[in-house]
């Protein structure tokens, strides 16, 4: 009698980065971290590796591939390792992700005929803003299209969550933010979903794109403190283009709420703090999420437009005193295979904690997998009368 055996691939799907080593490797490097930070996995080559036989180990991350990503320049339109492995992709039927790197190259022969109809993300212009704009678009289409998980970036300019028509050779949808019926796959399993008001308050306390750990150092957090001291309107003048003119109205809140009665920090430097702390909708386009993002991008340049509020907020943490005392901190999920005993961990961003377990559970609940932190902090700092939300006994961790 025979017996059928089937093999399935449990490998988890990734987004195969595909480019040309020459020329493009910092701007390749800076969307492969900024993909990571929001929990979309990846595979490159100078990371992953390509095993024993190289044409065998390109085949199989690219079978394993959820989509391509390509960066198109003169150099990977002459390589015939590059063009190996995106005909394969799309005679596979893997959706293609074109990006266009520089503005004296326009696509012609094979790499145009490949690339002709499909949407394609523009960096060719490398200045910050335009950069970071494009790589939110990316990180918007990838998530809501590709893994068709909750997205965590909004692109959109006017500030508003629209339904976006995403158009290529395989797949023709529109995406509604609104539609919470997204199926989940591999690592996005692990992703924090916010479902009610009391979860979308403590999403300080308990977002895991804020845990991105690593135990890569990067660059000192350097810069910043060569700043003069400005008003909170001055200091977010650089950073408007991120929130449009909605940031204003924040910092207005927050100047109004400012703690009159301290006199260790000065009304600016209080509402600072007070900023940090505020959530506004959607959740994703607050302050401190931009602001740990940046924080912990490899591109210590990201943080440039941060440096006069990030003077002015490190300023008004480092005046009020430091606990020494336990911490907690919590996520939907199992995070124990990220941290092992004995090893060193960074956190780069400002992480926000709680002064009680029981707090850490009105978020994350009491039943189900989760992951709470017990944290032995020397150097803590207790924000509660300069927070928006007085009633969380908010204490942070500087960077």
């Amino acid at each position: 009698m025979a017996t059928n055996i089937v093999c399935v691939n449990t490998r988890p799907k990734h987004i195969m980065i595909s480019y040309a080593w020459t020329g493009t490797q910092d701007l390749v490097y800076e969307v492969a971290e900024q993909l990571q930070n929001e929990n979309i996995p990846i595979w490159m080559d100078i990371r992953n590796g390509l095993g024993g036989n190289v044409n065998d180990g390109m085949a199989q991350a690219v079978e394993n591939s959820a989509a391509i990503c390509f960066f198109m320049t003169p150099e990977y339109q002459k390589s015939k390792s590059c063009r190996k492995e995106l005909e394969y992709a799309d005679k596979l039927e893997i959706p293609l992700i074109p990006c266009r790197c520089r503005a004296d190259f326009k696509p012609s022969g094979w790499l145009g005929l490949i690339s002709a109809g499909l949407m394609w993300y523009d960096f060719r212009d490398l200045s910050d803003a335009p950069v970071n704009a494009t790589i939110n678009k990316l990180i918007n289409y990838i998530q809501t299209n590709i893994f068709q998980m909750t997205p965590t970036v909004f692109p959109d300019v006017d500030g508003r969550t629209l339904p976006v028509i995403f158009r290529n050779r395989h797949q023709y949808r529109a995406v509604t933010p609104d539609n919470e019926e997204f199926p989940l796959c591999n690592e996005q399993t692990k992703l924090c979903h916010v479902d009610s008001d009391n979860e979308l308050n403590g999403h300080r306390f308990t977002s895991l794109y804020d845990l991105d750990s690593t135990k890569k150092m990067s660059m000192p957090l350097e810069g910043y403190e060569k700043e003069a001291l400005v008003t909170l309107e001055q200091a977010v003048q650089s950073i408007v283009h991120l929130f449009n003119d909605d940031i204003h109205r924040y910092v207005y809140i927050a100047k109004q709420n400012t703690c009159k009665a301290n006199d260790i920090l000065t009304p600016d430097e209080s509402a600072a703090i007070h900023l940090y702390s505020m959530q506004w909708t959607p959740v994703i386009d607050s302050l401190y999420i931009h602001l740990n993002r940046a924080l912990r991008a490899v591109n210590r340049q990201a943080l440039t437009p941060w440096f006069s509020y990030l003077k002015l907020f490190l300023t008004a943490l480092y005046k009020l005193p430091s606990c020494h005392m336990t911490i907690w901190r919590g996520v939907k999920g199992d995070l124990s295979a990220q941290y092992n005993k004995d090893e060193d961990i960074v956190w780069w961003g400002v992480s926000s904690c709680a002064v009680s377990v029981s707090v850490i559970e009105q978020f994350i609940g009491k039943t189900g997998t989760r992951t709470i932190f017990s944290i032995e902090a020397i150097n803590a700092k207790f924000i509660r009368e300069h927070a928006y939300f007085k009633e969380e006994d908010e204490i942070v961790l500087t960077p």
